[in-house]
């Protein structure tokens, strides 16, 4: 079977962001499970503003082309005081018929001992009205400056094995809802 695609999102475009350690851990162990994905860094989506799915824009084509492509997406989303970054909304916003039926994981990621607990149900609702399908596996990473290395590695063994059962969700998804919207 081939392999699913499924796109890494880094929600943040913070400068000295945290949360790209936990997507670069991410990316890591998702190609090590065998995933086709990509890095998509919502630096990369800055339109200043808010262009709705509807509107034809050059400016969204790229992230529309790849939503059309992908199996599934994994997010990774830091919380921010109780929420998500806006750039990372605007980025969603971008599309809207092209998530139909497509599942995502969610990362969360804070300085705090709860590991994004708040920003990850604030999200799921948002994702839901996408016609996105979240899953119930979620990785949180908690304290993240104590858990990456002075190079930004993170090698937690407990990360690891939560990685690996969100992988197994997420492909179960993404290979059940493939098949059926090809049917």
């Amino acid at each position: 079977m081939e392999k699913l695609f499924i796109p890494i999102i880094l929600g943040t475009a913070r400068k000295d962001r945290q949360s790209e350690n936990a997507t670069q851990f991410i990316l890591g162990e998702a190609q090590s499970y065998g995933f086709n994905t990509e890095l998509i860094d919502v630096r990369d989506y800055l339109w200043g503003e808010t262009i709705p799915a509807w509107v034809e824009d050059e400016r969204t084509s790229p992230w529309k082309d790849i939503v059309n492509r992908a199996d599934g997406f994994i997010i990774v989303l830091p919380e921010y005081n109780h929420g998500y970054p806006g750039e990372l909304k605007i980025l969603l916003d971008g599309a809207f018929k092209e998530y139909a039926k497509k599942p995502v994981a969610l990362c969360g990621v804070s300085g705090g001992g709860f590991g994004g607990t708040r920003v990850v149900e604030n999200i799921r609702p948002i994702l839901t009205g996408l016609a996105l399908v979240p899953i119930s596996n979620t990785l949180y990473f908690s304290k993240i400056e104590d858990i990456a290395d002075k190079d930004g590695k993170i090698s937690e063994q407990y990360l690891k094995d939560g990685a690996q059962k969100m992988f197994e969700e997420l492909a179960w998804y993404g290979s059940a809802l493939k098949t059926a919207k090809s049917n």
